[in-house]
């Protein structure tokens, strides 16, 4: 009967091996079933061609054929349809063939010879245990597949905590009988947790009977039922469906075919997935790649999909599902449907209820809203004043009063050029009309000082902002009123400590310059002077040698020149850096400058020191040594004191030094801004530290000197 439809079908087609057109490639994809609507084939077959579309530079013509293989399973009949497709396909040019499932691979691999020779093969959608059980030729490549009927369990089992029985679902035809083994091998580690019934091999009407009244705590697990215990054959989603309708149990299944048939979800079989990843190998192929130089990953892994509807059914949240899940047939709310008709709805309404109480409460609302007006303005921190287009007050409120001295009572009614200066009124008044022609917000006399005139008659700097306002049915101006005085005192200090800064510049430039003068001086009347004296003795001594009871005389004359030299050198270098300081410590180097300066200069000098930490950062010393040094011959030269103390004491997050002279004394402000240098250096001294330091001086009553470090890390490195 086979070889007679095949013969017919031969007879009625006679350009069944017309050539396709030079510059159009031809893919025949194999399917092991009739063309009957199967979910499966739909999706393989539009993912394979959107592939195509999409990363294709040529033209690409599929040719599906389905092989009805389950209507030729002895040899006679496979041969015979082998022979159809051989005449079927005889003086074409095939470039690929694609094989859908195990049975169409298995064909393809025992007839390509006769079929298609030298055509290289596409597979998809064969289990791995059926790719490995053949010996593929280099040709023949794909990404092999397998099922997770233990994932999708452990998913199930999550989502249904309380399951007592699994039901599993198959049907008896051999494809069915293989995957019922499958999940009796993956299944059996579970059988001590929960029981498992394998409704297989039922009459439909039997199955039917009987997932329709399954026991509180079950599940069901479907596996394909291609045909019953009658002989009567399904397509697997096709028969989902039935079960689906009559059971009274949640449904998990194994491939995305099933999906929107029934089944809550599970990790399944993607057709669609694994028709791109065919469709991409292909176009490799076809883009001239060999297939057996061309890297295919191990197995091509499931997807977690769900069906939203089922979720809804049974009560699950998407909340529980795996990361990553897929969840479909999402249907929209009543919300996602009509929320415009509602929302316009809902407007409408809250609009005209809210014309009727505003209508109803319009008077309560105006005064309300006067109040709090009138409120905010009272209590704003700036004076503020309302007048109109003549320049008469309407308003004024507290800050006002405050600023200009005049009771409210005789600001309202008033022109507001009384509170102008005389000599810019006239001008004020032309400001103002030009400001009532086109009144807009923004600040009075941008680029001007403003002045303010108080009941007092004096004046005062102000910033002024403009405002048009309509309280009522006249046109009015705000005025928000500030006194800047205090800004104006903080920029004149500014401008003040900008030329202090720029005059302490060109005195500390001058006192460089000085200080190099002074150097040069010393270096030239002493050292080099000195340096002259011992070279004209020495070359004497060399020309004219004494007699021996003379020589140790001159040589001694010789040395005590060059020890003075010597002495001369290390004055120097201490006034220009001080060794000992870095040598001995602080506390030893402003002991050794007491000592030193009382020496030299006839002054009393008491030195103490307490609890100075044995740790003191470079800068802090340096720091605290040049202000004492300074402090005291500051000292030396003005107050004219006998007898002055320096203590210096540390606590745990500071050091503190203290000079106090008993002199003449003098008034600090008094000596700000002059040429000297002292107080400024000793000041720019400290800052970088984050420290702090305090002059108490009185005419007579002598000098105190106070000053702290802080104990930590500066960025900023001082002036030595």
């Amino acid at each position: 009967m086979a070889l007679m439809t095949l013969s017919a079908f031969l007879l009625l087609c006679p350009c069944a091996g017309a050539v396709a057109a030079a510059d159009v490639r031809t893919v025949v994809v194999l399917y092991p079933e009739q063309a009957d609507g199967r979910p499966a084939n739909e999706l393989t077959d539009q993912s394979i061609r959107t592939a195509f579309a999409a990363g294709a530079p040529e033209r690409i013509q599929t040719r599906n054929d389905y092989l009805e293989l389950s209507r030729f399973q002895g040899a006679e009949g496979r041969k015979a349809l082998a022979e159809f497709l051989r005449k079927k396909y005889a003086g074409e040019t095939i470039d690929l063939v694609m094989s859908v499932l195990g049975p169409s691979l298995e064909f393809a691999l025992e007839f390509r010879d006769q079929i298609f020779p030298g055509v290289p093969i596409v597979f998809m959608d064969v289990d791995e245990q059926g790719v490995q059980k053949h010996k593929l030729p280099a040709d023949v490549i794909g990404v092999p597949v397998k099922l997770d009927p233990e994932v999708t369990l452990e998913v199930a089992l999550r989502l249904h905590p309380k399951t007592r029985r699994v039901f599993v679902i198959t049907g008896s035809a051999a494809f069915d009988v293989y995957w019922e083994g499958v999940a009796r091998r993956t299944f059996r580690p579970y059988e001590g947790r929960i029981e498992f019934v394998y409704l297989s091999g039922l009459a439909m009407d039997d199955l039917l009977k009987q997932v329709a009244t399954l026991p509180d705590g079950s599940i069901v697990l479907y596996l394909p039922v291609s045909r019953d215990a009658t002989g009567k054959i399904f397509i697997p989603a096709e028969a989902l469906k039935l079960v689906a309708a009559a059971a009274n149990a949640p449904i998990y299944g194994f491939a995305d075919s099933f999906m929107g048939r029934g089944i809550v979800g599970g990790h399944v079989l993607s057709f669609e997935m694994e028709g791109k990843h065919a469709a991409d190998l292909a176009l490799r192929i076809l883009a001239g790649e060999r297939p057996e130089q061309i890297s295919v990953t191990g197995v091509s892994p499931n997807v977690a999909m769900f069906d939203w509807r089922q979720l809804r059914r049974w009560g699950i949240s998407a909340a529980s599902l795996p990361p990553g899940s897929d969840v479909r047939f999402r249907e929209p709310s009543l919300w996602d449907l009509y929320h415009w008709h509602i929302i316009s709805a809902i407007g409408v309404f809250a609009l005209q209820t809210g014309l009727i109480v505003a209508l109803l409460a319009q008077r309560a609302s105006r005064r309300r809203a006067d109040k709090q007006y009138w409120q905010v303005i009272e209590t704003a921190p700036n004076g503020m004043l309302m007048a109109g287009a003549d320049g008469v007050i309407t308003m004024a409120n507290a800050q006002a009063e405050k600023l200009f001295g005049y009771p409210r009572k005789e600001l309202v009614g008033q022109s507001v050029e009384m509170l102008v200066p005389e000599r810019f009124r006239t001008q004020h008044a032309a400001h103002r009309e030009r400001f009532s022609a086109s009144p807009e917000v923004r600040l009075m006399g941008a680029g001007r000082e403003l002045f303010g005139r108080r009941k007092d008659g004096s004046e005062f700097p102000v910033e002024i902002a403009l405002s048009p306002a309509k309280p009522s049915t006249r046109p009015l101006v705000l005025a928000t009123i500030a006194d800047i005085s205090l800004r104006k005192q903080a920029e004149d200090g500014l401008r003040r400590s900008q030329m202090e800064l720029r005059i302490l510049t060109g005195r500390l430039l001058q006192a460089r310059e000085n200080e190099a003068r002074r150097i040069a001086r010393e270096l030239h009347d002493d050292l080099g002077q000195g340096l002259a004296l011992l070279t004209v003795k020495m070359d004497l001594l060399r020309q004219k040698p004494p007699d021996a009871g003379q020589f140790g005389a001159r040589t001694q004359e010789l040395l005590a020149e060059v020890k003075h030299l010597s002495s001369s050198v290390h004055n120097l270098s201490h006034q220009l850096h001080p060794s000992k300081l870095e040598q001995l410590g602080l506390v030893a180097a402003i002991g050794d400058l007491c000592r030193e300066l009382a020496h030299n200069h006839g002054l009393k000098i008491e030195f103490r020191h307490d609890q100075i930490p044995p740790a003191i950062s470079p800068d802090a010393a340096v720091c605290l040594y040049r202000i004492a040094q300074e402090g005291l011959r500051n000292a030396i030269k003005h107050s004219g004191a006998q007898q002055a103390e320096v203590a210096l004491s540390g606590t745990a997050d500071a050091i503190y030094l203290r000079i106090i002279d008993h002199g003449r004394g003098f008034e600090p402000g008094q000596v700000q801004g002059k040429s000297g240098l002292g107080l400024v250096s000793m000041r720019e001294r400290v800052r970088p530290l984050g420290g702090e330091i305090a002059i108490d001086s009185q005419p007579s009553r002598g000098t105190q000197l106070h000053v702290r470090v802080p104990l930590r890390e500066t960025t900023e490195t001082p002036t030595v």
